[in-house]
Order: C-alpha cells, then sequence, then structure tokens
C-alpha cells in the first residue's frame, strides 16, 4: 500500500495526479458471479452492492481515485474517507493485498461491511434482503463523510440507482434493474441559499482548510478552469470536506445527469490550478470521472450542465467565451497534470457554452490574410498561392491582389500553411474566437513546396523565425488580442496588410493581428468586409 499523502503532496493533486502505483487491470469476466456469491455468502441484497460499487466507480475494477481510494468500491489506504483496506480486511478476514488486487476478493470485503454495519443499525440481524428500503442506514458506512448532509446525498444517489436501474455495462457485464422504490422520505437537500450560480443543486461547504477566504468581485475573476476530479462525485464533495485535503474548487459537476454542487464561493479563493496566481484569477470546475476513461464519464448531460454553468460564471464576470480564458488544469503555466485530458471535447464544449450565452449557435470566426514575397509590408504580392487550414484541409488560391480568406471556421485554434512555386512554405497559427481574424505569411524564395490542404497533405505545421506569436499584436489601441476587433487608421501605404512588419534581414514567415498602430485603412477593411459578405452570399 502507499504511504499517506503529506499536505504539500495533495496540494498539488488538484484531485490528485499524485497517487498510488497504477496495477495491471484485473480480469473483470466473473464479476457478475463475483457479485451473486458475495451478496449470497453474507446475505446482503445483491443490487445495493451493485450500486454501491457503481457509485464508487462505475464497475471499473482498476479505479484509483485522487485520496487514495482503490478498485470497485474505492477502499482507502488511510483513514479519513470512505472504508479503508485495513477496515474490510479486519471485517472480512480477507488480507489487504487480496483486496487491493482482486475483484472478487473486494466484491466480498464489501458485502462483508455491508452486513456488519446493517446488524448494528437494526439490532444485531440482517434486514430481509428484499426489503432495500431498511439497508439505508448500512450504506451509510460507504459515504465517506461523518457529515449527515453527506451521508444523506450519498444514500440518496445510491437510492437513485436502484430506481433507476443501471444498463447492462458491456465490459463488466453488470446492471442494475429499476426497482419501483417509495423514495418520498429520503433525505432531500434544502433549497441552496448560498450557491453563486442559480443552477446550483445544493451549497456543501468545503473545509475551511481547504481554500483562502477572499472578497474578490468580477474584476479579480477572469478564468474558468476545467478540471477531472480523478473519482466519484461524491468522493470528491467529502474529499473537499476534509481538512487534511488541502484542495478545494468552487463547483462540482456529476456525470450521470450533470448535478452541479457548489462548495466555495465564486468571491473566495479555491485551490484548485496548482498555481497561486491562478487560483486567485479564477473559477474552478470539477468533473466527476477519470481522465483516461472519458467515453464512460464525460456524457452529454455534463457537458451540457458544466456549459451551462461556465456561460453563467463568465457572463457574471465579465470572462470572454473564449479559449484564452476557459482553460483546462493542464494548460495552466507549470501544470503538472494532464485533466481533463485529450478526450475532453472543447469544440462541442465551447459550442455548448456559446449557445447558453445565448449565442444561438456554434461560435464562428473568419481569418483573412495576404501572401507576400520576404516581407509581407512591402513585398510583392503572390498571386494564386495555395493556402490551407491544416485541421480542416480546406484549401484556397490567394487572389489577384494576394489575399485570401476563410469564413466560418468554429472557433478555436488553427494553423495557415501557404505555398507558391519558387518558395519555401510559410506557416501562421491563430486562435480564433469570433468575428475576422488577420494573419498574413510571407514567403522566402527557395527550392519550392508541394502544396496542402485536401491535394497535396499539410506540410511542415512547425512555425519559423518571424512567425506565429513573434509577429503578433502590432499595437493595443485598436482591436482586441485576435484582431477581430475594427482598427483604426495606420501610417502605412494604402492596401497593406495589418501586422507587425517582419524584419527584413531574418525573414521566413509571418503573421499578424490587427492593432490601431498597423492596420488597413478603414477603406481598404469596408471594402474587404463588403467583399467578404458577397462571397458568404454566394
Amino acid at each position: 500500500m502507499s504511504k499517506a499523502l503529506g499536505p504539500l503532496s495533495v496540494s498539488l493533486l488538484c484531485l490528485g495526479l499524485v497517487g498510488s502505483v497504477a496495477q495491471a487491470a484485473p480480469p473483470t469476466d466473473d464479476l457478475p458471479r463475483a457479485f451473486a456469491d458475495a451478496a449470497a455468502e453474507h446475505g446482503v441484497p445483491e443490487s445495493v452492492l451493485l450500486a454501491l460499487a457503481w457509485e464508487a466507480s462505475h464497475w471499473r475494477v482498476d479505479a484509483a481515485s485522487a485520496w487514495g481510494g482503490h478498485g470497485l468500491f474505492d477502499l482507502r489506504d488511510e483513514p479519513g474517507g470512505g472504508p479503508t483496506i485495513e477496515w474490510v480486511s479486519r471485517v472480512s478476514g480477507l488480507g489487504p493485498a487480496d483486496l487491493l488486487h482482486s475483484p472478487r476478493a473486494s466484491v466480498r470485503g464489501a458485502a462483508a461491511l455491508l452486513a456488519q454495519a446493517a446488524r448494528a443499525s437494526n439490532g444485531g440481524v440482517l434486514p430481509p434482503v428484499d426489503d432495500l428500503m431498511a439497508w439505508d442506514a448500512a450504506m451509510t458506512a460507504f459515504s465517506g463523510s461523518d457529515d449527515p448532509r453527506i451521508q444523506g446525498m450519498y444514500v440518496r444517489f445510491l437510492y437513485e440507482a436502484l430506481t433507476e436501474g443501471v444498463p447492462l455495462d458491456a465490459e463488466t457485464g453488470l446492471s442494475i434493474i429499476g426497482e419501483d422504490l417509495p423514495l418520498d422520505w429520503v433525505s432531500v437537500p434544502p433549497p441552496p441559499t448560498a450557491c453563486d450560480y442559480a443552477g446550483c443543486y445544493q451549497f456543501i461547504a468545503a473545509s475551511s482548510a481547504n481554500y483562502s477566504n477572499y472578497s474578490r468581485t468580477a474584476a479579480d475573476i477572469g478564468y474558468v478552469v476545467v478540471h477531472t476530479t480523478q473519482g466519484s462525485y461524491s468522493g470528491t464533495i467529502s474529499w473537499f470536506q476534509n481538512s487534511s485535503a488541502s484542495v478545494s474548487a468552487h463547483y462540482v459537476v456529476r456525470s450521470s445527469d450533470g448535478q452541479v454542487t457548489q462548495m466555495v464561493l465564486e468571491e473566495d479563493v479555491g485551490w484548485h490550478a496548482g498555481s497561486w496566481s491562478y487560483n486567485l484569477a479564477s473559477v474552478g470546475i470539477e468533473h466527476e470521472g477519470w481522465v483516461d476513461e472519458p467515453e464512460v464519464w464525460y456524457t452529454d448531460a455534463m457537458y451540457t450542465s458544466s456549459a451551462a454553468l461556465t456561460a453563467d460564471i463568465c457572463a457574471r464576470n465579465g470572462i470572454s467565451l473564449d479559449r484564452a480564458y476557459i482553460i483546462g488544469h493542464v494548460e495552466v503555466p507549470g501544470a503538472t497534470h494532464t485533466d481533463p485530458g485529450t478526450g475532453w471535447d472543447w469544440s462541442y464544449y465551447m459550442d455548448l457554452i456559446n449557445t447558453a450565452s445565448g449565442g444561438g449557435g456554434s461560435a464562428t470566426a473568419d481569418v483573412i490574410g495576404v501572401v507576400a514575397d520576404t516581407d509581407i509590408y512591402s513585398g510583392a504580392r503572390i498571386v494564386g498561392a495555395s493556402v490551407w487550414v491544416e485541421e480542416t484541409g480546406e484549401t484556397v488560391a490567394t487572389d489577384a491582389d494576394g489575399y485570401y480568406h476563410f469564413y466560418d471556421l468554429p472557433a478555436g485554434a488553427y494553423t495557415i500553411h501557404a505555398c507558391a512555386d519558387g518558395y519555401d512554405e510559410g506557416t501562421c497559427t491563430k486562435d480564433l474566437t469570433s468575428g475576422e481574424t488577420w494573419c498574413s505569411i510571407a514567403l522566402v524564395p527557395g527550392t519550392g513546396c508541394s502544396g496542402g490542404g485536401e491535394d497535396g497533405g499539410g506540410g511542415d505545421t512547425g512555425t519559423t523565425d518571424g512567425g506565429g506569436d513573434d509577429t503578433a499584436v502590432a499595437g493595443d489601441a485598436g482591436g482586441g488580442d485576435d484582431g477581430s476587433e475594427e482598427p483604426g487608421t495606420p501610417d502605412i501605404p494604402a492596401g497593406s496588410p495589418p501586422g507587425q512588419a517582419v524584419p527584413m534581414d531574418d525573414v521566413k514567415g509571418g503573421c499578424a493581428a490587427v492593432g490601431d498602430a498597423a492596420g488597413p485603412s478603414a477603406a481598404l477593411l469596408a471594402g474587404l468586409l463588403a467583399l467578404g459578405r458577397r462571397r458568404r452570399r454566394g
């Protein structure tokens, strides 16, 4: 078993990318028999045993949670949460190593603990196995909390699974057949009174040892940071209440239905980003699940609920609906975490955020630029150059004035390539959000390039000296960082593309964003926009 995690180690987790050594996934082909046998051996309802494992891990035998839990039932290394391996070992007589590495043993151990808890709460005898409502007190042994609110929430989740059922899981062969249970008396939390978000289901405060009590205003909050819990919803809520966790986030979102629990007020500073400066400036949202199983945990319900939450946070705090400000934990500078992982569908998520914010559909943007010989300002325009978008393969040729234009690209990061006979390929990378972004490219005479897009492939994706960020925003006063706002009138030759001039002695391709200090004349820009509208209508 692993050692207990100290406060420093836990603080680096943000729901634990530090944890126990991963073990090879145990076989799962005999799990249905394991649950049936354990239930019969200990006289407990098989469906309750299944619900306990479903809530803890979605029946994943190799799950390892951020707080040191293992396997189907999230059995813990150390006290301070749900059932520990040592506790279950004492109750069941099974060795800790077997509980840790054998799914069948962990099911038997959980059944033994459930039976012991049931006897303790029912006068020393087991309740009838077919009276599921009589097992509610026994279920609390797995809740991971001494707080009656969390115990009630946990038991309610289990009864929801027992009532609604769980479809057959192809990997494990497990399922729960829903039953008609009288759930009116199962505790329901009072309407939330402390939530910042109107769609919040409940407010359960994190331990005051796990966040910083501040009085932030909207002016202090500029980011939303997206996380994955590396554990269950109820386990995360319980963990944030544990004073030894040294970690918290403002919100936790459930996988199955998108239910939202708030645990830290937005005016306070959650400890979630692994960077104090980003903690100070952000709101953190944890999403139930594991990074390496996005297909299991990242449900449409979770995406939709989280997108509505993020749109609301952004609206109340004046945060741009932009991937520069809605980021994953992995994107925090210096991050040692991978959440929410490559399985998180950012395009889908941002589309949902835009819709929830009243955008009425997908956020799209246009990109425009010129392709020129050696320098984007003074160099001769290259007519008929091939320009393509690496991510989509869409290809166009520059027009008689050397301009290219791509319309209605979904918001996101794109690399634009340009190629012409007698020149080496050039590239430019941009984050598109909305409106129109300029990205001009200078090509250096050379041995030639093969073209790209749908016909010739993408070519070299790297940006050479003088390109990309090296020729970023020229001037701050007019236009946004992405060049999507209308610029002022710069003192440069009429018809020149916006952007920063590329040094003549070190040119290998360039990309620029619009700004007051360098941009097209208002008349030229109006003409280009009109041309774009005409082309789009055509």
